[in-house]
């Protein structure tokens, strides 16, 4: 008589946790995002942005007061009293320009690139160099001013740039944009670490047992 074993059976826990990328971490292991080490951007960049700023406001509170004094319908005495609202809204606008220009940062990592921005809603996004596909550096007129260039990374299959690294020092831009192609092209000739391949289950086996005949 032949009899089969249960093919049901369970994986060792360890096996569920280990890939080829290592074993998970614990929730006490990861890295705090506020740990990172991160840079910012050249300081002439904030003042590029606080002049720009500046200008812009300047020309939209003579636009208004022109157009209060011209307007015959609009008293002078309602002009005056936009004009103090108008400037201390422009104030406001270019101390918040200025302080987010300060607030952007980036770190250049083994493994990938992290960019962080924002002032009260802060985003952090970190690409990794299996992903990257181009990097590109564009500048202005008025960046060109002040030495400074735009880097943008794009992804695989990616339309749009995935990290928009404004207020990079061109010379130090250039250097950073070779790395990041050197970096991006040596993980893609080798096989990534970031897709691990799935646990295969063992074969069943089948122990197959004569009883003799009584």
């Amino acid at each position: 008589m032949k009899m089969d074993t249960n093919d049901n059976f369970t994986e060792p826990k360890a096996q569920l946790h280990l890939y080829r990328h290592g074993p998970s971490l614990a929730q006490t292991q990861y890295i705090p995002l506020a740990e990172l080490s991160l840079q910012a951007v050249d300081n002439n960049y904030p003042k590029l942005l606080l002049i720009i700023s500046i200008a812009v406001a300047v020309l939209i509170t003579l636009a208004v007061s022109v157009f209060g004094i011209v307007n015959p319908n609009i008293p002078t005495s309602a002009t005056l009293a936009i004009l103090p609202i108008c400037l201390l809204l422009a104030v406001i606008i270019i101390k918040l320009v200025h302080l987010k220009a300060q607030k952007i940062a980036y770190g250049v990592f083994e493994h990938e690139l992290v960019f962080r921005e924002g002032l009260f809603w802060v985003s952090t996004t970190a690409l990794p160099y299996t992903r990257l596909q181009h990097v590109n550096l564009s500048q202005g007129p008025l960046e060109r001013r002040y030495n400074l260039v735009s880097l943008k990374c794009f992804s695989a299959g990616s339309g749009v740039a995935e990290i928009d690294l404004p207020g990079l020092n061109a010379d130090e831009a250039e250097h950073l944009r070779q790395h990041l192609l050197t970096k991006a092209g040596a993980s893609h000739a080798q096989p990534s670490i970031q897709h691990a391949e799935p646990l295969t289950r063992p074969t069943p086996v089948h122990h197959n047992e004569d009883t003799p005949n009584g």
